[in-house]
């Protein structure tokens, strides 16, 4: 016979999600949230870009994020940045051995109070991030 109603394990996931959302997000929960685009999401122009992740990511209320850079690359593939994918760059700071695509988000206008508006720039480059316990908790800059 079929089973009726929700699936277990949809039930699960929602369970964990609200979990997580009661308890808040981890420093490397944050990083994901707010550098982590992969894949790339779909838009027609930078701008467009830019002034959808920055509101659907959460860094539009209650002031606009001034600045913002999107890694379009796998959480796996960015975290080994902390271990043999990076170098040491001082404190907890790393270096990439690898490129990887980024957007870099940048509000327009004087006004750091919504609407948020942005202008955005894409580039190829090395980043620097910093970790704990092996994980990314920090975008620092491009190199």
């Amino acid at each position: 016979m079929a089973q009726r109603g929700p699936h277990p394990t949809l039930l699960l996931v929602l369970l964990a999600t609200c979990l997580a959302l009661a308890r808040g997000e981890t420093r490397y929960e944050k990083f994901l949230r707010q550098h982590v685009d992969y894949p790339k999401t779909a838009a027609p122009d930078t701008r467009t870009y830019c002034n959808q992740m920055m509101q659907r990511r959460g860094m539009t209320s209650p002031v606009c994020k001034f600045t913002n850079t999107f890694i379009h690359d796998s959480a796996a593939s960015i975290t080994t940045i902390c271990g043999s994918g990076g170098t040491p760059a001082g404190g907890n700071l790393r270096v990439s051995n690898a490129y990887f695509d980024l957007t870099t988000c940048r509000l327009q206008g004087g006004s750091q109070r919504p609407p948020c508006n942005y202008n955005g720039g894409t580039s190829t480059q090395r980043i620097r991030i910093a970790c704990d316990g092996g994980l990314p908790v920090h975008y620092d800059g491009a190199i």
